[in-house]
């Protein structure tokens, strides 16, 4: 018998999914982008606590570029991105996948880091508006000595090593 493998979008290997495991860089990030969304759903202008939490840290323009990342994302998001609330311990898929974009667009790697957003979250014309908020972001974070930690991905759907054998479905027989 064979193993369904769903198409749903799977964590990044390699990535906690626990916020206690995350960097200072990381956890500003995953906060200014849990906070945007609450405040966003309570029709609060996320602007003020953006500034505010980036000002702490020396960077208050960075809020600016936080804020217009997540406004490509709510625009052109395939489907709907799953965020913790700002104090959830366990890290989403999602938030891997913003984390590790970020992450690649602070280190130059402009291409890597529109391909992890396509995959299964934006539109393509989506990544590509999104780069740019995030490599400002990066930069920014870079100035205050906030880097983003490389982390080494395992392929997001590692086949041999989860013990899954593939299925594939049985020819049709030709008589």
């Amino acid at each position: 018998m064979g193993h369904i493998v769903p198409f749903a979008p799977r964590s990044l290997r390699g990535y906690p999914n626990a916020t206690e495991a995350l960097d200072p860089a990381e956890t500003l990030l995953l906060l200014g982008v849990r906070g945007w969304v609450r405040d966003v759903r309570r029709a609060v202008n996320p602007m003020l606590r953006l500034e505010e939490s980036m000002a702490r840290v020396g960077i208050p323009a960075a809020a600016a570029s936080l804020d217009m990342f997540m406004r490509v994302i709510a625009r052109t998001a395939r489907r709907p991105v799953e965020l913790g609330c700002p104090h959830c311990p366990r890290l989403t898929t999602d938030e891997q996948r913003l984390l590790h974009a970020a992450r690649l667009a602070q280190g130059r790697d402009s291409w890597l880091a529109e391909e992890a957003l396509q995959q299964g979250l934006l539109s393509n014309v989506g990544a590509e508006f999104a780069l740019g908020p995030l490599q400002g972001l990066g930069e920014m974070f870079l100035t205050v000595g906030l880097h983003l930690s490389p982390r080494p991905l395992v392929d997001l759907m590692d086949i041999d090593s989860a013990g899954i054998t593939p299925w594939l479905p049985p020819l049709p027989i030709r008589h």
